[in-house]
């Protein structure tokens, strides 16, 4: 399948956290057989083996953009600011329907277009625009729910808000929770598509584990109640190593050692020489019912024993008990520690057993067939 990508950016400085899923997920599209025609929203064209990329035609102009955007961003996060978006819509999206006409005209054979994880109310029209062109499935992803939904107030800005939503033929989403709030903001059909993991990118590595509890992520407010559960109580009771890293983790940590955050390679490492690694999500995708996030599927990958905070719908790609665990107090939690810390062949067995249901499940190549398979039936 050909098929024309606009997506937010392929520029792993520009801060998006879902750019290294999109990565894995468009080499799998390759993989799998695949032709991508990609542009990026915001910052530079990345060239690759794996897809075909154009110049972002508004890349200067982004530049100006984003400043408004810092100027502004408070009154637009909680809806009542418009500016961004109407600035966008007269500037920035004529270049975007543009460039994107073209490439129709010149690649024949294009099948669908997927627009991922970009703002949906700067692009207002695009659909209608493009299907004057060829009449092709028009999809949009988004990987942020249910942080984008107006009542969140948005991930980076709040681009529901008057966005033009049943102009898409589907939306394709990650968090089954969120489907309702999308049907009733005019969304015509839903479809999930959860993320997934390059098992090429996020391999095991075979290494002496001097870490007994190892703790990354980024933001500590956003799940400050669990981290208290898991980690800063936790180290204070337990005689053992703590360890943490991310950005923005100026909570109590108790008698956690605090590093500085680590390049990709450097994580990689450090979780494969855990013992037991801690999936502490942002508690608002906690608790929205199975909204999948990169981290369970990325240590499953890895072969890491995992046990995670409360987390609705975790069971839906993992087995319970078997393949990694949840904690709900505690208790519960020290409880389960030493019992994982006490046994190594069941911290083993656990963790291949995680490994095993990625490999067979939750690849990004089970990704784009999923996501192959909506576009064809549109």
């Amino acid at each position: 399948m050909k098929i024309l990508v606009l997506c937010s950016t392929l520029d792993l400085s520009k801060p998006f956290s879902a750019t290294p899923a999109l990565w894995q997920l468009f080499k799998a599209f390759y993989e799998e057989n695949h032709e991508l025609l990609i542009i990026p929203y915001q910052g530079n064209t990345i060239d690759s083996l794996w897809w075909k990329s154009y110049q972002n035609p508004n890349y200067y102009k982004g530049f100006v953009l984003e400043k408004l955007l810092k100027k502004f961003k408070g009154r637009h996060t909680n809806g009542k600011g418009k500016m961004i978006p109407r600035i966008a819509r007269s500037v920035a999206k004529p270049s975007i329907v543009k460039l994107m006409k073209k490439i129709l005209n010149e690649e024949k054979d294009i099948e669908a277009v997927l627009l991922i994880a970009v703002p949906l109310n700067q692009l207002n029209g695009l659909p209608s625009e493009i299907k004057t062109i060829k009449n092709l499935p028009i999809v949009y992803y988004d990987l942020d729910l249910p942080t984008s939904l107006p009542k969140y107030g948005g991930f980076t800005f709040n681009y529901y808000v008057d966005a033009k939503v049943n102009d898409y033929d589907s939306f394709i989403i990650t968090s089954e929770g969120s489907k309702d709030d999308l049907l009733q903001l005019g969304v015509k059909k839903v479809h999930f598509v959860h993320f997934g993991v390059d098992p090429t990118v996020y391999s095991p590595i075979d290494i002496e584990k001097n870490t007994d509890f190892f703790f990354f992520g980024n933001g500590g407010k956003s799940r400050m109640n669990n981290i208290d559960i898991m980690v800063t109580q936790p180290s204070k009771i337990l005689n053992k190593r703590f360890l943490a890293s991310g950005r923005d983790l100026n909570i109590n940590l108790g008698n956690t050692e605090l590093i500085s955050p680590l390049s990709f390679t450097r994580w990689k490492i450090q979780c494969c020489q855990s013992k037991i690694n801690l999936n502490v999500v942002r508690e608002l995708h906690a608790n929205v019912y199975a909204t999948s996030t990169s981290r369970p599927f990325e240590l499953a990958a890895m072969r890491c024993c995992i046990v995670s905070a409360p987390y609705k719908g975790l069971e839906n790609w993992f087995e319970i008990g078997k393949e990694m665990y949840i904690i709900n107090s505690l208790e519960e939690c020290i409880d389960t520690y030493q019992m994982l810390l006490d046994n190594e062949d069941l911290r083993n067995k656990v963790s291949t057993a995680a490994y095993n249901r990625v490999q067979k499940e939750h690849t990004s190549k089970h990704r784009v067939r999923e996501i192959v398979n909506i576009l064809n039936k549109i």
